[in-house]
């Protein structure tokens, strides 16, 4: 009987600490993505999952402004110069760089430089891409703008470039931060437009190690990145349109750091003890578009300024933005080279009504249709009905509308909105950036129907001594003021949700750099 008593036993022990063992191996093999290739608890982490709101549909470099893809792409290749979002043009691929004369801007190159298959980065890199943006066959956004400014690329030696344009451009440094991602030519002409544009090689300070298109990528850290390597050795960047799953891949611990979320979802993060809200000021402009290209009261520029009196722009930064942005006077905003400062118009309603009644109306004559979309902007629907709701209270008859994104841009673009609408447009570096895609003779988003103004715009472009541009773009913004071209809201927000040991602040821009995020421990 003891003998029987010390087997079962014996066998008890041997059994429970198999059960043991093997619990340890089914937890081992099931990590969740925020788990899988990093440290102990106590260790500083070094790799990372993020959701974002879209895939990108090509990585190859230099080819379209589309967010979801210049966005990505900005951690796999390096830009020619930087700019820091307070007036000033920073090295990157290039050290130094000068205006020759009035067609001519030399570049000199950082001589350090390899591409992840350990080419090296020369004036050949760039003199390359250049050729192959302006190749129509390959159907750069870019290359379609600048094969009417660019006349030629020149290599001076290895690390010395020259960009003759066919007219003076004085905004060409701007231009030069967006538009160029250099691409390998040996790589490109080795395994052609489609491989390269899948598995990208470039300069940047991560390389590209998986892409499962509509599910995820992954990076791993370029450890000769001339500027140093990462600090994140792996990020795996998840595709995740619908913020309610990119909320529960967060505060579930599937994702440490979540893109895009609404300011009146921001507390549900906050009370979650795991996570914290990060956010930094953009410098993307939120206004209300008054068209004055359809006949309506709003050709009177009494009513515009009316209008402008009409809205309590700091309640509703305070109410419905919950105080995530900063009140914007003017047309362009303080990020913008060639800023100046107006003096907004301030909520009076009582102004309102009087200017009204000088253009001839009565509150209750007034009949607009105001254009939005749902989830396109932020927070669009929620301003929208907020601002209708102000202009109503005055006795204005306020008809909202309510359209699919991709219907609101081709109308914007047509000059076809309805008579108003609410628009928050992408960051830009500079004054004629801006002013180029929405007041120029050949503006891509046009609303404002006065060609004179246009024309006076235009002839700007082409200031080169920075003082009269300086004055010139100064009288634009005034005079778009005054005109009351639209109602100037705030500049918005970046609003990140993200596990309580990310650290990273959200560029003016909206880039992610990985680079740019720590881990703490």
């Amino acid at each position: 009987m003891k003998n029987t008593r010390k087997f079962t036993l014996v066998l008890f022990i041997a059994i429970s600490m198999l059960l043991v063992a093997c619990t340890a191996n089914t937890a081992d093999e099931s990590p969740k993505d925020s788990d899988a290739n990093s440290n102990s608890n106590s260790e500083k982490k070094t790799d990372i999952v993020i959701a974002v709101t879209a895939e990108p549909t090509t990585l190859m470099g230099s080819m379209t402004p589309d967010f979801s893809v210049y966005s990505i792409n900005k951690n796999i290749y390096d830009r020619l110069i930087d700019y820091d979002g307070k007036g000033n043009f920073t090295p990157k691929l290039a050290t130094e760089w000068k205006s020759v004369d009035e067609l001519t801007w030399e570049f000199k190159l950082r001589e350090d430089v390899k591409f992840h298959n350990g080419a090296p980065f020369n004036a050949e890199s760039i003199k390359y891409t250049i050729d192959y943006m302006l190749d129509p066959a390959n159907k750069s956004v870019y290359g379609s703008r600048w094969k009417t400014n660019l006349e030629e690329l020149k290599v001076i030696d290895d690390y010395t470039v020259q960009f003759i344009t066919k007219t003076p451009m004085a905004g060409f440094l701007s231009r030069a931060v967006t538009d160029f991602q250099f691409i390998e030519p040996g790589y490109v002409e080795e395994v052609g437009v489609e491989e390269a544009s899948n598995k990208p090689i470039g300069t940047g300070p991560y390389k590209l190690k998986e892409w499962k298109k509509s599910e995820y990528l992954v990076f791993e850290a370029n450890e000769d990145y001339w500027n140093g390597a990462p600090e994140i050795k792996e990020a795996k960047v998840r595709f995740i349109p619908e913020f309610s799953s990119r909320l529960s891949a967060l505060l579930s611990g599937d994702v440490d750091l979540i893109a895009s979320v609404p300011v009146d979802s921001m507390e549900r993060i906050e009370s979650d003890s795991d996570s914290k809200i990060i956010s930094g000021l953009t410098g993307r402009p939120s206004q209300i578009l008054l068209n004055t290209f359809k006949e309506g009261p709003l050709q009177d520029v009494k009513v515009r300024q009316a209008l402008n009196y009409a809205i309590d722009v700091d309640m509703l930064l305070e109410n419905v933005m919950n105080g995530q942005g900063k009140k914007q006077l003017g047309t362009l905003t303080p990020i913008n080279l060639n800023y100046t400062e107006v003096e907004g118009y301030g909520y009076d309603p009582e102004k309102a009504l009087e200017l009204i009644a000088e253009a001839g109306y009565k509150p209750e004559d007034i009949k607009l249709t105001f254009n939005t979309t749902n989830g396109f902007s932020p927070m669009d629907s929620q301003v929208t009905q907020a601002i209708a709701g102000e202009l109503e209270k005055l006795g204005l008859d306020i008809t909202i509308q309510q359209v699919e994104a991709g219907v609101f841009m081709e109308r914007l673009g047509s000059q076809k909105i309805d008579d108003m609408a609410f628009m928050t447009f992408a960051a830009s570096t500079d004054a004629e950036s801006y002013l180029s895609f929405l007041f120029a003779p050949t503006g891509t988003y046009r609303w404002h129907n006065d060609p004179e103004l246009s024309k006076e715009i235009g002839a700007t472009f082409n200031e080169l001594d920075p003082e009269k541009r300086q004055k010139n773009f100064s009288e634009i913004q005034h005079r778009l003021h005054d005109e009351a071209v639209s109602i100037p809201l705030w500049t918005t927000n970046d609003i990140w949700g993200g596990r309580k040991d990310i650290e990273f602040k959200p560029r003016f821009d909206e880039i992610l750099e990985i680079n740019d995020i720590k881990r703490g421990e």
